[in-house]
């Protein structure tokens, strides 16, 4: 059985539960703890008490306990911030949130009712984590704050991939397209993933005006990059191949000078994997333009990957 906590102050007649530390401090410190700290040895975990305590019973938590980030657009990283009454008495709570610079947060504050519930019933705001570009590779500490309780996220941020043989230059870069169905989006399709199996989770691309064309979609860089083979994954299974619902009629474009220059031009594809190989060019942007699919409805892209010539 858990141990009720309860802090009330009266203020204009006015009854407010302030939210201070759910675990014990000394000598008036606030207590830290890291996104995956767990409750002391021998405290009850489940249960609603039945005897009033003078301990705060709003327990502050976040997940998951580390993350990883980077500037590229296509690659947001976001964490979850909690609160949990473990009290018998229904209250309001606030968490504050704080980035290291430069690390930006989409939430500065977390408020919320904590309603009384047995089982617990802990109340979770996702934050997204933006990294500006330039920021320099290192650990930068997510702080979430209420009351005594600090709980601190670390977040590793990597650099881009460098231009070099077998890396894709398409990954985790801005997309833009013609349209966006659903919940598909078009950093689905710089993501890494080419895997059939998630494309139902919208790990992919696929435009949102059924039956009309020409569709596209554009992987753009901020600064020119030198490209020598551009691959396209369309949409198949194993019982519904691309034949049947993949890009049919398409064109593989750079932008050089502010200008598209066709790359590879296609009729007819039955393939999922579209290899274009190309003399080297100078581009601030790939597309695939699309002017018809096997199944006469959508244009489906799982994938779009660009590399430096070889």
């Amino acid at each position: 059985m858990k141990t009720a906590v309860k802090s009330v102050r009266t203020v204009t007649a006015v009854a407010l539960v302030a939210v201070t530390a759910s675990t014990l401090t000394m000598g008036g410190s606030a207590h830290e703890a890291r996104a995956d700290s767990r409750p002391a040895a021998g405290t009850p975990a489940t249960g609603r008490p039945s005897v009033k305590s003078t301990t705060d019973p709003v327990v502050l938590s976040a997940s998951p306990a580390s993350l990883t980030g980077s500037e590229l657009p296509c690659l947001p990283t976001k964490f979850s911030v909690s609160m949990t009454n473990t009290g018998t008495t229904s209250l309001f709570a606030d968490a504050t949130l704080t980035a290291e610079a430069p690390i930006t947060l989409s939430d500065q504050v977390f408020s919320t009712y904590l309603p009384a519930a047995d089982p617990d019933r802990p109340v979770t705001r996702s934050v997204g984590v933006r990294v500006p570009p330039g920021t320099p590779s290192g650990t930068y500490d997510l702080t979430a704050v209420s009351g005594r309780q600090r709980v601190v996220v670390p977040l590793t941020v990597q650099a881009p991939p460098l231009p070099g043989p077998g890396v894709d230059l398409a990954y985790g870069r801005k997309v833009t397209a013609s349209s966006t169905h659903g919940n598909f989006t078009t950093c689905a399709a710089v993501d890494g993933d080419s895997d059939y199996l998630h494309w139902g989770s919208g790990y992919g691309w696929n435009d949102a005006d059924k039956g009309v064309f020409p569709d596209w979609l554009a992987v753009e860089w901020p600064e020119p990059v030198e490209l020598g083979r551009i691959e396209t994954v369309t949409y198949g299974t194993p019982a519904r191949p691309a034949a049947l619902q993949g890009i049919k009629n398409f064109d593989v474009q750079v932008r050089s000078g502010g200008e598209w220059l066709t790359v590879g031009s296609y009729r007819g594809n039955t393939l999922d994997r579209i290899v274009t190989t190309f003399d080297p060019v100078t581009a601030d942007a790939a597309r695939v333009f699309v002017h018809a699919s096997n199944s006469a409805d959508y244009s489906r892209i799982l994938e779009v990957e660009a590399y430096a010539p070889e």
